[in-house]
């Protein structure tokens, strides 16, 4: 099974933000075990650094990004992905481009706590990570 991951997700975990960083952490397991197949955005490597840099220390961090890049593929962010986030109807436009690439990388699941920008989406079910465990179960 394949997996879209959210930036939020791996936020919650290095910044031990309760009470989602649980649940998160059970989603990485499940992709660092090989249980389901993770991806992620280009981006999101950024944004993880750009949020945690005042609360944890570089090294920290970029322990952290290579541990993920070792459990998580990078999904392919190109003019295709582009054009459908251009024709998708949520107005957050990082959202409608983290949509395009796991439709692209035919994901079954994007996993967020944001699902609200994603409501009109029908291809790939958004799920939060809590509602993804239940459902993995």
């Amino acid at each position: 099974m394949k997996v879209f991951v959210d930036t939020n997700v791996f936020i919650d975990i290095l910044l031990d933000r309760n009470p989602f960083s649980n649940d998160a952490q059970m989603v990485y397991k499940l992709c660092e075990n090989g249980l389901i197949e993770g991806y992620i955005a280009p981006i999101t490597v950024n944004n993880i650094y750009y949020i945690c840099r005042k609360a944890k220390a570089l090294e920290s961090i970029k322990a952290y990004l290579a541990d993920i890049s070792t459990h998580f593929r990078i999904a392919t962010m190109d003019n295709e992905s582009v054009k459908k986030a251009n024709r998708l109807r949520i107005t957050d436009y990082e959202d409608a481009l983290q949509y395009a690439m796991a439709m692209q990388e035919t994901c079954q699941y994007l996993i967020t706590r944001n699902t609200k920008d994603f409501k009109h989406m029908e291809t790939i079910k958004v799920v939060t990570p809590e509602a993804f465990l239940a459902l993995f179960k």
